[in-house]
């Protein structure tokens, strides 16, 4: 099976930053060098430039994706060894047309140090509903014995928001640092290019976040990653679960999945009664600047629901009041949305009047995308029913002549 090296670079410093990079070479394919950049401030909070725990996690499943046997040519933790041959083997059973599993050499099995006793935790913090409930439940103790005292948080420039747009990055980095102001807790920017490498976001975000956390070994003891679901609503396959996420810890450092105890009605309950900062949050990923809300799209209403739902005001994030007319305006773009916007429905029917403006054009939205949902399976599941009853050859017959008759080409 052809190989796909990955080889370190080093750090180098230039415009501020100082970045750790490491070149990802298979035959037949231009080199890729996967870089994770600090502000020259922050270079000594760097784990061994040497460590190739990071650079593994990121590209497991673009190499499982081409069917490439790995070998890192640096240091690796075994117990992230040992985890990623799990986790390639629930990849491969999720996706199997996508992800075969593969085999990993590495130059050397050893720990990275173990971080010092008070180090604390690092927190995935975008200024969304679900980092900053996992920030402010550990930094309360509310997560009871579970609790991470957390000693930096972290925001990464290349996920949610593209590299080519450092402006707007800026801009949330501000508003996440005044979200944290009064804490003590350092909002630290990472950059990365891990996105480039083309995989299949929905199945690779966590990974990718997680490579993040791992440049920092020895700096923190755990990385913790707040969830999008609770534990009754887990989605899979997924690129970040409660399942997968603490497969890729090392001895030095626990990568935790934190928040399945909580939905996303809980999450901004929990917020708005217990903490002074939703007017900061951040939730668009649909807008025209992604530092702010855009208050129209699918999950910038669905938040202001949420809020709405327990009996909260709209907090000053979104630039639109929450009015019948927004609601009935949701774009829902698949059947983890519609599940969601079923939750908040489910709850406010016992919270809210049945004459509710907001509440009836909630429940006439979710009907229209629920009767829209069993349409296209009923189409899809006559089509199919079709094309078998048809066979192979005439079915792509019949295909090339519907293509040729809308102007499309198959």
């Amino acid at each position: 099976m052809p190989t796909l090296t990955l080889a370190p670079l080093g750090i180098s410093h230039t415009e501020g930053l100082a970045t750790l990079g490491w070149e990802l070479r298979a035959e037949g394919a231009a080199p890729f060098v996967l870089t994770h950049a600090l502000p020259e401030a922050q270079a000594c909070r760097f784990t061994d430039p040497a460590r190739g725990d990071h650079a593994l996690v990121v590209a497991l499943l673009h190499a499982m994706a081409r069917g490439l046997d790995i070998r890192v040519e640096g240091a690796v933790s075994p117990r992230l060894l040992d985890g990623l041959e799990t986790l390639q083997t629930i990849w491969h059973r999720w996706v199997p047309a996508r992800y075969a599993p593969v085999r990993i050499d590495v130059a050397e099995e050893a720990e990275a140090p173990a971080a010092p006793r008070d180090a604390g935790a690092v927190i995935a913090f975008s200024g969304g509903v679900d980092g900053t409930y996992s920030f402010f439940r550990h930094f309360t103790g509310a997560a009871g014995r579970a609790t991470r005292r957390p000693t930096a948080a972290l925001l990464v420039h290349g996920m949610d928001i593209p590299l080519d747009q450092p402006e707007v990055f800026a801009g949330a980095l501000a508003r996440g640092a005044r979200m944290l102001e009064g804490t003590g807790v350092p909002l630290l920017p990472i950059r990365t290019n891990a996105r480039a490498l083309g995989m299949d976001w929905e199945d690779s975000f966590g990974l990718q976040l997680i490579g993040c956390f791992l440049v920092f070994q020895g700096n923190f003891s755990a990385g913790i990653h707040g969830s999008d679901v609770s534990y009754d609503r887990l989605v899979l396959p997924w690129g970040a679960t409660i399942i997968t996420d603490p497969l890729c810890s090392t001895s030095s450092m626990e990568i935790l999945h934190d928040g399945c105890e909580a939905n996303r009605i809980d999450k901004v309950n929990w917020l708005a009664v217990q903490t002074e900062i939703t007017s900061g949050l951040r939730v668009c990923w649909e807008g025209s600047s992604l530092d702010r809300n855009c208050g129209k799209c699918e999950k910038c209403v669905r938040t202001m629901l949420n809020f709405w739902c327990m009996g909260h005001s709209i907090p000053d994030a979104f630039p639109f009041p929450l009015t019948p007319s927004l609601v009935s305006s949701i774009s829902v773009k698949g059947t983890i949305q519609l599940a969601l916007l079923q939750e908040i429905l489910d709850v406010a029917k016992y919270r809210h009047s049945a004459s509710d403006p907001i509440l009836l054009a909630l429940k006439r939205r979710v009907g229209q995308e629920q009767s829209r949902l069993r349409r296209d399976e009923i189409g899809r599941m006559l089509k199919t029913s079709f094309k078998a009853r048809l066979g192979p050859e005439r079915a792509s017959l019949l295909e090339g002549w519907r293509a040729r008759l809308t102007g499309r080409r198959r």
